[in-house]
C-alpha cells in the first residue's frame, strides 16, 4: 500500500500502520531524509527571465522546499516575480541576476522586493512574506522618505545650494540661506540659523558693533603716515630719523672705549675694576684660537692630545718613535691610517688569510707610505694589491707575494700606482 498521508507544511511523508510493508525503507530515504534535505539546505536556481511559480509535490522534489532561493536571470529593468505557498516558511533569497524580484506568497500576496546584487532572509507572517534580514541596505530602494536625524539622517529632502546646515533646536536640522561668497560666517544663536557678512572694502577690517548687532567691515578708527621719528638721547645713546614713509633710524653714542651695560643703560667700563688690561706674558687655558699668527713662539710639550697636518720640515709628515702594530685576524684590506704601520697575523689566528693594499684610486697614499706586514702562523698570508702595481725587490715581477710562517716583508709607495716590496720569507 503507498502513502497517503503527508505533512502540511513540507509534504514529508506520514506512516501509517500497514504501509508500505517490506518497502519502507526506501520511502524514508526518498519521501522523508532527502525532501529534509532539501528543506533544510537545499538550493532551487532560478535562471529563466520570467515570472516563477515554485512547484508544490507531496513525497517528492520540489521548488517549494528548499531553503535558498538563488535568482540568476538577466531580467535587467524587468521587475520579476516568484511565488511561493501561501503558507509557513522561511527562504534564504539571493538576487545575482540583474534586475529586481519580488518574494510574495499565491494568491498573490503583495510579497517583498529583493533588489539585484543583494541577500535577504524572508518569512511567511500569516499573510504575506516580510524580510527578516537583509544585506546590505540600498537608500535609494530600502528606505522610503527623509532618514530622522535620530538615525543619521537629516530630515530633509533638500537644502539651500550655498547653504550650511545648523541646528534651530534639539535634533531638528535646517538649511541656511546662501552665504555670501568670500564673507565671514556669523552664528546664529540658539534656534537660528547662521548668517554671512558682506565681502567688504579692501583695507577694512572686521569691527564688532557690540552686543546684540553683527560686526561688520569698517575702516580703521586712524591711519596715517609715519614721517619721522626722534630718538631720546638718553641712557648712552642718540639718534637720529631721515624722515619719510619708511624712516631709517640711526644711533650713535659719544663712549669710548670699553661699554658696559646694567640693564637700564650703557656707560664706559673702568680698567682695572670692570676688566683687566692684558700686559705681558698670559696664560691662556682652555681658549680656542681661531687662526692666529704666532711669532717664534716656544712650544712646550703636551701632556695629551693628537697632532695633525703637522710636518717636521714643512714638507715630511711628524712619523711614529716606534711601530704601531696592528694585529688582523680576518681578510683584511688597508687603509690610510696603516701608514708606516705593521699589518700583524698572529700565531692565534691559525687559518690562510690575505691582506690587500687598496687602490691609489680609493686610498691616496703619499709617496713614500711604508706598511710591513709579519706572518706568525703557518698558514700563509697573501699580500695582495687591488689595482695598482706591486714589485717585488730585485725580481722586478708584479702580482700577489706568499708570506711564510715568522716572515715579515715591507711594501714602498714609489709613485702614484706602483708599490715596491721586500723581506723574508716572501716568495
Amino acid at each position: 500500500m503507498a502513502v497517503t498521508n503527508f505533512t502540511p507544511l513540507l509534504g514529508l511523508a506520514l506512516p501509517t500502520t500497514g504501509d508500505l510493508s517490506g518497502t519502507w525503507g526506501t520511502t524514508v530515504n526518498t519521501a522523508i531524509t532527502d525532501l529534509l534535505d532539501d528543506a533544510v539546505a537545499g538550493t532551487v536556481t532560478l535562471s529563466a527571465d520570467a515570472d516563477a511559480t515554485l512547484t508544490t509535490t507531496n513525497g517528492a522534489d520540489n521548488q517549494a522546499r528548499n531553503a535558498v532561493i538563488l535568482w540568476t536571470a538577466s531580467n535587467g529593468a524587468t521587475t520579476r516575480n516568484i511565488t511561493a505557498p501561501a503558507q509557513s516558511k522561511a527562504y534564504i533569497v539571493i538576487n545575482a541576476g540583474t534586475g529586481s524580484i519580488v518574494v510574495r506568497g499565491a494568491g498573490p500576496t503583495t510579497g517583498i522586493t529583493i533588489a539585484s546584487g543583494t541577500r535577504a532572509l524572508v518569512a511567511w507572517n500569516g499573510s504575506d512574506f516580510v524580510k527578516i534580514v537583509s544585506n546590505p541596505v540600498i537608500l535609494t530602494t530600502d528606505v522610503s522618505g527623509t532618514l530622522p536625524v535620530a538615525n543619521g539622517g537629516t530630515a530633509l529632502t533638500a537644502g539651500t545650494s550655498g547653504g550650511v546646515l545648523a541646528y534651530t533646536a534639539s535634533g531638528t536640522l535646517a538649511s541656511s540661506g546662501a552665504l555670501t561668497q568670500y564673507g565671514v560666517v556669523i552664528g546664529g544663536g540658539a534656534g537660528a540659523v547662521p548668517t554671512s557678512t558682506a565681502v567688504g572694502t579692501a583695507t577694512h577690517v572686521l569691527t564688532s558693533n557690540g552686543s546684540g548687532v553683527a560686526p561688520t567691515f569698517q575702516a580703521p578708527a586712524s591711519s596715517g603716515t609715519v614721517t619721522a621719528v626722534s630718538v631720546a638721547s638718553t641712557n648712552g645713546f642718540a639718534g637720529s630719523s631721515s624722515g619719510g614713509a619708511t624712516p631709517a633710524l640711526t644711533l650713535s653714542t659719544s663712549i669710548t672705549g670699553v661699554l658696559k651695560g646694567n640693564a637700564t643703560a650703557i656707560s664706559a667700563a673702568t680698567a682695572g675694576t670692570d676688566y683687566v688690561t692684558p700686559t705681558g706674558t698670559e696664560t691662556l687655558t682652555n681658549k680656542t684660537l681661531t687662526s692666529p699668527t704666532l711669532t717664534t713662539p716656544v712650544l712646550g710639550t703636551p701632556s695629551s692630545g693628537t697632532l695633525s697636518s703637522c710636518t717636521v720640515d714643512g714638507t715630511d709628515a711628524v712619523g711614529f718613535r716606534n711601530i704601531p702594530i696592528s694585529s688582523k685576524s680576518t681578510a683584511y684590506t688597508t687603509v690610510l691610517a696603516d701608514s708606516g704601520k705593521v699589518i700583524f697575523h698572529p700565531s692565534t689566528d691559525a687559518n690562510v688569510r690575505t691582506f690587500t693594499i687598496d687602490s691609489n684610486a680609493n686610498v691616496a697614499y703619499p709617496l713614500g707610505t711604508a706598511i710591513t706586514f709579519i706572518n706568525m702562523t703557518s698558514n700563509v698570508v697573501t699580500i695582495a694589491i687591488t689595482t695598482d702595481t706591486m714589485y717585488l725587490s730585485s725580481a722586478g715581477t708584479t702580482g700577489s707575494r706568499s708570506l711564510a710562517q715568522y716572515g715579515s716583508a715591507t711594501a714602498i709607495k714609489m709613485t702614484s700606482t706602483t708599490w715596491l716590496i721586500s723581506g723574508s720569507g716572501l716568495t
